[in-house]
């Protein structure tokens, strides 16, 4: 059945996974539930009472694509089968694997994801060596986020401009702005609980220090002085004294409402010192990007994007999840330590050379897995042509209503179908019904090594 498939198709619609987490947003809210109508198809029963944070597309075993007119073959199965032809140069590249190189996601997040890193391949390797059944591969997961949702809700705790989509705590501060904090926030100092590591980090700020201080906090994980905080941020806040309370600076009343909110999620957790104090707080808008490597603490807060990584499912978590799911002491180890401003995990769009009609804008970060395109279409451009590509390419409709054709074969899409496009082979793209905006909007997942 599957050679088959193969070999009279080079457009095959997939049948995706959604998966629930507590970070999710709820019901109808969630676009990763939307989308799940035609992404999973008839099967798909909304619950309004529950969380849907993800929709995965692509062949890892922890949420497997399926094709949607066979949904017992999984598109594993299909490249399995035949994976020269289906792979095209990921074939070449790593010949061992009969997986797509990267995995491809729909993220709808309506608060704080788990403080977090992803292993590098090395580390992946001994993890899964030692613990099966807690790394699930062997493999390194870099990653990249792209914002596709509107702008967000504006409540007493709105951070960022009216126009921000989404928002994210990535990387770690510059080491002096840090160092600023914990001069100014008695909190700190009382939460880390290592007063020779404070002074000396203080003294003179560099990512040693930095690594003790960090894993002291999240070791120690002192919810009383969480508290203390908090109790003091809000009456500073109430009385607009923000200042006194974070340490002063222009961005001090933002400090204050970020305190509180990722309180209000997690109340207690360290982790609301862990990202406020000492990590960069990213505010992005529609169609801007970031990259996050391997080994790079960050944690997604709100918001409606494009994910895709390096095929793996590997995550060390430190806070703002249950103590007995918590990686403190790998996860200190593993981290770089970089400490920029925001700009530096920023991944810029740019023009994608082979969309022929500049309806495209691709998303390339420093890897060989993966390349993420976005096609935008409207009522007076309402369509584009791809020129083929040497690797396999996955693709959404998360806006309107389009219909693809690759190698004479078309399908009229809705919001929320998913194709497979077998390399080598050009793909157009025509909006058939705008949404209620009057666009058109198609991400794809491609290798173009």
């Amino acid at each position: 059945m599957a050679n088959a498939a193969v070999s009279t198709s080079n457009l095959i619609r997939l049948k995706t996974t959604v998966q629930q987490y507590d970070w999710g947003k709820q019901g109808r809210a969630s676009l990763a539930a939307t989308l799940a109508n035609n992404a999973v198809g008839p099967d798909f029963q909304l619950d309004p009472s529950k969380s849907y944070a993800e929709i995965w597309m692509g062949t890892h075993t922890n949420g497997p694509s399926m094709l949607f007119s066979t949904p017992t073959v999984s598109l594993h199965k299909l490249l399995s089968a035949n994976p020269a032809p289906t792979l095209g140069a990921a074939r070449t590249k790593w010949p061992a694997s009969t997986h797509l190189p990267f995995l491809f996601k729909i993220l709808s997040i309506a608060k704080a994801l788990p403080l977090q890193a992803h292993p590098d391949k090395a580390l992946a390797e001994r993890l899964r060596d030692a613990d099966p059944e807690h790394a699930p591969d062997n493999n390194h997961k870099p990653e990249i986020a792209v914002v596709i949702g509107a702008p967000l809700a504006r409540d007493a705790l709105a951070v960022g401009a009216t126009d921000t989509a989404f928002t994210a705590f990535v990387g770690f501060r510059p080491l002096e702005e840090i160092a600023t904090a914990m001069r100014a926030v008695p909190e700190l100092r009382r939460a880390v609980g290592n007063d020779g590591a404070v002074d000396a980090f203080v003294r003179a700020p560099n990512r040693a220090g930095l690594k003790k201080v960090w894993g002291a906090l999240l070791r120690r994980a002192a919810e009383g002085d969480v508290h203390a905080l908090v109790e003091r941020v809000r009456t500073a806040l109430e009385c607009g004294r923000a200042a006194e309370a974070v340490g002063g600076g222009a961005r001090a009343e933002e400090l204050a409402r970020l305190v509180l909110k990722v309180d209000q999620q997690y109340p207690g957790d360290v982790g609301v010192l862990a990202t406020v104090f000492f990590m960069n707080f990213v505010t992005l808008r529609r169609g801007e990007a970031l990259y996050i490597g391997a080994d790079e603490v960050h944690a997604y807060l709100e918001g409606d994007i494009i994910e895709c990584m390096a095929v793996s499912d590997n995550v060390m978590n430190a806070t703002f999840v249950p103590k007995d799911q918590r990686e403190v002491p790998t996860f200190v180890e593993m981290l770089t330590y970089t400490a920029r401003p925001p700009a530096h995990w920023a991944l810029q769009g740019t023009p994608y050379s082979r969309g022929k009609l500049g309806r495209t804008t691709q998303y390339a970060p420093p890897l060989e897995e993966f390349v993420v395109l976005g096609t935008a279409l409207r009522e007076d451009a309402p369509e584009e042509h791809l020129e083929k590509v040497d690797g396999p390419t996955v693709g959404i409709v998360t806006r309107g209503r389009v219909k693809v054709t690759v190698n004479k074969e078309d399908m009229d899409l809705d919001e929320g179908a998913v194709v497979f496009v077998i390399p080598g082979n050009d793909v157009r793209v025509q909006l058939l019904a705008a949404d209620a905006q009057g666009e058109g909007e198609m991400w794809w997942s491609t290798c173009t090594i």
